[in-house]
């Protein structure tokens, strides 16, 4: 079976993203033995376009929400869309506004897509 192509949807519809994957080796121990995390800097951020949208708005999809006596709560503020594949952890920045990823849906089985829940991790704009 061949994969089906969403390359085309993902341009259409893409907003711009900088992308600063989780780094497994992020940091080092200086000389008296306390580790160092390395900051994200921008030599590592992936510059893409691609649908990143309130998951209250796709309430359609299969997204992670939970139902409880006053309603709905959904566990993600942004949803991603992404021919990307990107650890967990990884920070999103949208607007001035950074996001954790949470959460992945892989549909690479069958397309070249993966559905990421992204929870807010700064309140503000820089």
């Amino acid at each position: 079976m061949e994969k089906m192509d969403f390359l085309s949807l993902l341009d259409t519809f893409g907003v711009p993203l900088k992308v600063y994957p989780k780094q497994e080796a992020g940091g080092e121990y200086n000389n008296m033995g306390v580790w160092i995390k390395k900051e994200a800097d921008e030599v590592t951020a992936l510059e893409v376009s691609e649908p990143f949208i309130p998951s209250s708005l796709q309430t359609k999809l299969p997204v992670q929400g939970n139902y409880r006596g006053g309603g709905r709560i959904e566990e993600f503020e942004m949803v991603w869309f992404s021919s990307q594949v990107v650890p967990m952890k990884s920070i999103v920045v949208h607007n001035g506004i950074s996001y954790s990823v949470e959460d992945s849906i892989p549909y690479t089985d069958y397309s070249n897509v993966t559905q990421y829940g992204c929870k807010a991790v700064s309140a503000f704009v820089k």
